[in-house]
């Protein structure tokens, strides 16, 4: 991942230090089992614990010989140990018992760091919300004002559904505590038994998968990288919007614009939503790479090689990714700029025709079939944008109107409080989120 769109605490999540630090922690881990079921004396596993130390660098020199970096890793701490205990470092195991366990450790770990971010977003959306409850303004659907909200709404929506990711990505979490130590084909050949396997997992806060080949199914993988893609889905949809509702015709929320900060080489009037933006294109890119992870999954009998190179790739990548958009959006929502006198225009701009569906249902109450009620509502709201005229007067022009809805009863239907009398009700459901 290029350094502009990395986390300092990704980076250190997923650097080769990181996961040669992870590989290490499971072979001790082994021998440490090996020791509890007496396959192996105390002393010998004390003194690999204190001497065992890898160098990124003579990894790389390995590898570039013998080309299979697990081996060239397990050359290297095999350098640092005294030559009566190299025969004990990964004894019995195949790569991916290594592998496998260390790639769940930072998998976890990239899930905790990435989830106390999505818990500080989500809570910061959730203040925003009730700040903004009671702001009326004009929601739209496909393009077109619709009904009255509040702002508040908008953001409480984008609360939720951050906070539902938490519950989402918690359960990838449980899939990745699933790992295994089974050898070769997951028969537990040599000195590896299903003891040893959980033995050795549970100390490092993991579990045994029932049944492995000699990898565990890329379709775990594939589930965290899955939830990746739809919590970049749920940012993207909020950038979208604010991107939406930033347009020079709307303006009613604008992401922060800094005082020395230039729009465009050409255009010096322009408050570009660059950072908006740029979150609905790394969305992308993570939607792209839960489709590798997916593509991941078939493999030849017990295992083959064709996932490993993309994951190198992917999982690094992906939550690198995350969690730059999450610290992003925070940022964002952070400075948003709101401008009320734009939401009370626009609310306006229609000059009442949001009101048409209180008219068709009070002219339905009046004994209007359905169909006439709708067209009578319909027509006098498009007369009015036509005319430019408030909804209202032109609805008062109508002697069928007229007939069943007095002056008085007409213009109790041109109420906000009506309409939005549930909002109080929809927020006390989160007052113990």
């Amino acid at each position: 991942m290029i350094k502009r769109y990395s986390t300092l605490e990704m980076t250190k999540t997923w650097s080769e230090e990181s996961k040669y630090a992870a590989w290490l922690q499971v072979e001790l881990a082994v021998l440490l089992a090996k020791v509890a079921m007496g396959i192996i004396p105390r002393e010998i596993y004390d003194r690999i614990a204190e001497q065992a130390k890898f160098s990124v660098d003579r990894i790389h020199e390995i590898d570039e010989e013998i080309h299979h970096d697990l081996l060239a890793f397990v050359q290297s701490v095999q350098e640092s140990l005294d030559p009566d205990l190299r025969r004990y470092f990964h004894a019995d195991l195949t790569s991916y018992d290594t592998e496998e366990p260390a790639t769940s450790l930072l998998m976890i770990k990239a899930i905790d760091c990435a989830l106390e971010s999505l818990r500080a977003l989500a809570a910061q959306m959730l203040e925003i919300a009730k700040q903004h409850q009671g702001l009326i303004r004009i929601e739209s659907t496909h393009g077109q004002h619709a009904e009255p909200s509040t702002l508040g709404l908008v953001f409480l929506w984008w609360h939720d559904r951050l906070a539902g990711q938490v519950e989402f990505i918690n359960l990838a979490r449980e899939q990745m505590l699933y790992t295994k130590i089974s050898g070769a084909v997951g028969t537990y050949a040599g000195k590896l038994s299903p003891e040893l396997e959980e033995k050795a997992l549970l100390s490092l806060g993991l579990k045994p998968a029932k049944i492995t080949g000699q990898i565990i199914l890329r379709d775990r993988h594939a589930h965290v990288m899955t939830a990746l893609a739809v919590l970049a889905g749920v940012m993207e949809n909020i950038s979208l919007n604010i991107r939406l509702l930033g347009q020079t015709q709307i303006c009613e929320v604008q992401e922060p614009f800094g005082e020395k900060q230039m729009g465009s080489s050409r255009m010096p009037h322009k408050k570009n939503t660059i950072l908006t933006e740029n979150l609905c294109g790394l969305a992308r890119v993570v939607r792209h790479n839960a489709g590798i992870a997916l593509e991941n999954i078939p493999t030849w009998g017990g295992r083959d090689i064709s996932q490993s190179s993309a994951e190198r790739i992917i999982f690094a990548d992906s939550f690198q990714l995350a969690h730059f958009m999450l610290k992003r959006l925070a940022k964002i929502m952070a400075g948003l700029v709101i401008n009320k006198k734009n939401i009370e225009r626009n609310l306006k701009f229609t000059r009442g025709i949001i009101f048409s569906p209180d008219v068709k249902e009070a002219l339905m109450a009046k004994g209007m079939s359905p169909l006439i009620a709708y067209r009578t509502a319909q027509e006098a709201a498009f007369a009015a944008m036509d005319r430019g005229a408030n909804y209202i007067d032109v609805l008062s022009e109508d002697p069928e109107v007229t007939s069943i809805l007095p002056q008085a009863d007409l213009a109790g239907i041109f109420s906000y409080d009506n309409k939005l009398r549930h909002v109080g009700d929809i927020f006390a459901r989160f007052q113990t989120s």
